[in-house]
């Protein structure tokens, strides 16, 4: 299951300009939303358990996660529609990639984002 599902696209932005922008092809909105996840997963599992973010449903979602993504989704959306830019969607992309960086960065703090594990040594800790 996504992360997100298209009708939740429609806080972002105005419904009807995303109903444009959708234009009933979700396919194409479920291969960007797929594609989101993947970018936001390889910014974020160096730090984070990307497992537990991306595997919570509907209010144990981290608002702070489903905030960027969205921004991330339309962007792409409005890119790959109108082959140009939307200054208003370009800025929300910036905003959500410059989180992204700095939190995975260790520059900002990430709230209630679940830390990732650290994975067990093997052998019992002695060289040989």
């Amino acid at each position: 299951m996504a992360f997100i599902i298209t009708a939740e696209l429609k806080t972002v932005g105005v419904p009807e300009v995303v109903q444009k922008a959708i234009n009933e092809q979700d396919d194409i909105v479920l291969d960007i939303i797929d594609e989101t996840e993947d970018v936001m997963r390889s910014y974020l599992s160096g730090r984070f358990d990307v497992d537990a973010i991306f595997s919570a449903v509907a209010g144990d979602r981290s608002g702070v996660v489903v905030k960027h993504f969205k921004k991330i989704v339309i962007d792409e959306i409005y890119k790959r529609k109108t082959n140009g830019l939307n200054e208003v969607t370009q800025l929300g992309y910036d905003e959500a990639m410059t989180w992204l960086t700095d939190v995975a960065n260790g520059k900002i703090a990430a709230g209630d984002l679940p830390p990732k594990e650290d994975e067990p040594v093997a052998g019992d800790g002695f060289i040989k």
